[in-house]
């Protein structure tokens, strides 16, 4: 788990705040918690240790107290690890000296991303005097596995997991089906692309993830918007990733009449906007940068598909950046990959592609015919400015006939409906129904 992901599951944990007791007496409390490590979210920097430390010195986190030495700094540490119930740390930290000179063990281990983690990396944490591990990877073997960039050690089997061993193993692997993230709506494809319709939905899961927003069919719990005049471009240097501008525009575009509709998704912790190539994520970053400056990364969080593995957020926009007339869509074509980015939403996912590139590979294919079955999905034409004009915004409000269109599973042997996403007139088709390590980019 990396510190984003970390961060996430910890953010969660803070929001949760009490826990029931495990005790004769029952009753719940509220456990000492201290996250280690570099990088902490700005939502989960109250238990970040250092802000902790900054506290018992009585001084600003960025500011130690004069005259303090090293060795009290040390003893502050130790003493806030000894008392915490929880401690959140990648596992690369967990073998820090912090944990070191510590003189307690822990009662239980549990490693998130358990099959995303080489087996050495897995080792570290188990040094710690733990009575009982966990190795918790929900998707596994669905989603991305550990990134290893040589490929003699790849060949050799340093990218197999512990997870992936044990389950080779023999030893007994409980498959959590039962999901509760995401919309059904969102749910659906996944389900019965990559776990034969095995996922199912946690009580009143849809109740809580439906938004105001849904409201709107291109703000719904899946769209796709086919931006079908984009080209791709490659990076000059020999990255080889590659940028896509007319999707950069676009999910600006998205991300602009969102928050103004809806100012409670200004903000990273609701709202993320994630792409295969790191040569897209930073001309996005780069276009926030110029918007907001040094609060950039406070009002959205941008990243690549691999960095943001075990994350999650309200709203997810995915720019797929391949647009070419050979039809090549390169390491995009990873089932993993796909299936990691499509499923980082609780209540909208919005993907941004060129449906004509993509339909060339068999998965995407089957996804942009979701969307059309479902009637979401979206042909932007330019100027693209005019999709989310006011009269469009109005056109696209959900109706009771939307209301009734089926689930995408439900279209398997029905042809899709007719000009169903029709939102504008004769003259434009815009509405038309037609941190984490990165692995090597193509």
């Amino acid at each position: 788990m990396n510190n984003s992901s970390n961060d996430t599951v910890l953010h969660q944990v803070i929001e949760e705040g009490r826990v029931k007791r495990n005790t004769p007496r029952g009753g719940t409390y509220t456990p000492k918690i201290v996250r280690i490590g570099v990088r902490a979210h700005h939502s989960v920097m109250s238990v970040s240790l250092d802000h902790l430390v900054a506290q018992k010195l009585g001084s600003a986190i960025d500011k130690p107290k004069q005259g303090t030495t090293g060795t009290d700094v040390d003893s502050i540490r130790t003493s806030i690890l000894d008392e915490a119930a929880i401690v959140f740390a990648t596992l690369s930290f967990s073998g820090s000296p912090l944990l070191a000179k510590s003189n307690r063990g822990f009662d239980v281990v549990i490693i998130d991303e358990a099959a995303q983690a080489v087996e050495p990396a897995t080792l570290i944490p188990l040094a710690t005097r733990c009575k009982q591990v966990f190795l918790v990877n929900i998707y596994e073997p669905k989603q991305l596995p550990a990134t290893v960039i040589s490929t003699v050690a790849q060949d050799s089997g340093y990218g197999t997991s512990m997870f992936e061993r044990l389950q080779k193993a023999g030893y007994p692997v409980n498959m959590l089906k039962t999901q509760y993230r995401m919309h059904p709506e969102i749910r659906s494809f996944p389900s019965k692309e990559f776990y034969e319709e095995a996922l199912e939905d946690g009580s009143d899961i849809e109740a809580q993830t439906t938004r105001d927003w849904h409201k709107y069919r291109c703000f719904g719990p899946f769209c796709f918007f086919d931006i079908h005049e984009g080209k791709e471009s490659q990076h000059p240097g020999a990255t080889g990733s590659r940028v896509n501008l007319d999707e950069v525009e676009f999910v600006l575009l998205i991300y602009h009449r969102l928050v103004t509709m809806y100012p409670e998704l200004k903000s990273s912790s609701q709202l993320a906007i994630i792409s295969p190539y790191s040569y897209q994520v930073k001309a996005l970053k780069d276009r926030f940068k110029e918007m907001f400056g040094a609060e950039a990364d406070k009002v959205v969080d941008i990243n690549t598909v691999d960095g943001f593995q075990g994350r999650e957020k309200d709203v997810t926009i995915f720019s797929c950046v391949r647009a070419n007339d050979k039809g090549e869509i390169g390491f995009l074509s990873n089932s993993h990959r796909m299936n990691v980015g499509i499923t980082r939403a609780k209540s909208s996912v919005l993907v941004v592609g060129s449906a004509a590139t993509l339909k060339s590979d068999p998965l995407w294919k089957n996804l942009v015919e979701s969307a059309e079955k479902r009637n979401r999905l979206f042909k932007v034409s330019k100027p693209m400015d005019d999709f989310f004009s006011e009269d469009n915004l109005e056109r696209m409000k959900v109706t009771e006939k939307d209301m009734e269109i089926p689930d995408a599973l439900g279209f398997e042997d029905e042809a899709p409906p007719l000009a169903a996403n029709y939102v504008g007139n004769d003259d434009n088709d815009f509405g038309d129904g037609g941190d984490g390590a990165l692995a090597e980019e193509d």
